[in-house]
């Protein structure tokens, strides 16, 4: 997630994170803006869902507002999930072998095919790939659905799993299979950002 309009909501952004909750008074301060300028900044990454508040009483008067980072503020901060996740994959395949991480993502296609499919149940399939590519849009794969010659492509500008996937293959694999039995229409990879192209792209057929 790439935060823009600089330095001022970086500042506040990682105040909040080292605090835990400031009101915008405390921010002003420590800042070294107007409450006024610094409201205006909260509220635009309020609206970005980075930023929410908690009323909160002390003593006589009106409540003061403390605001907080939310869930989804936690992925402007530097991770190392990816690798970690690599890293466990290359020590299960030293110690069990190639076959058990197929199976492992296997397994997590089935997960996926399960929660998912409940979020698909009873549309039609023009509501089930619309509602698949919003899906993957929140879950940061950067979506693009379009229809022509009577097919469906469907373009991802993100990979979430990318650096796993350029290491084992059969991530990608899964993630075909996967889309292919959410949608009961065959579905083709033309693109993959694994493979070194810059965005992943699916062909599905809409007969």
């Amino acid at each position: 997630m790439r935060i823009e309009d600089g330095q001022t909501k970086d500042r506040i952004i990682m105040l909040l994170k080292k605090t835990g909750g400031l009101t915008a008074d405390d921010l002003s301060k420590r800042v070294g803006i107007t409450p006024m300028g610094i409201r205006q900044h909260l509220i635009a990454l309020e609206r970005k869902g980075i930023v929410n508040y908690d009323s909160k009483k002390h003593g006589i008067g009106r409540p003061v507002f403390v605001y907080s980072l939310t869930e989804r503020a936690d992925d402007i901060f530097p991770k190392v999930y990816r690798d970690f996740s690599l890293d466990l994959l290359k020590d299960l395949e030293s110690l069990d072998g190639r076959d058990k991480v197929d199976g492992l993502f296997r397994i997590r296609k089935e997960r996926l095919l399960e929660s998912r499919g409940k979020q698909l149940a009873n549309q039609d399939f023009h509501g089930k790939i619309k509602a698949l590519s919003n899906m993957l849009e929140e879950e940061g794969y950067f979506t693009e659905l379009a229809e022509s010659d009577g097919n469906y492509t469907l373009n991802q500008y993100n990979c979430p799993i990318s650096k796993v996937a350029s290491h084992y293959s059969e991530a990608c694999g899964y993630e075909t299979e996967l889309l292919s039995e959410l949608l009961g229409r065959q579905v083709f990879m033309k693109r993959s950002i694994p493979l070194g192209d810059h965005y992943c792209s699916f062909k599905i057929s809409i007969a």
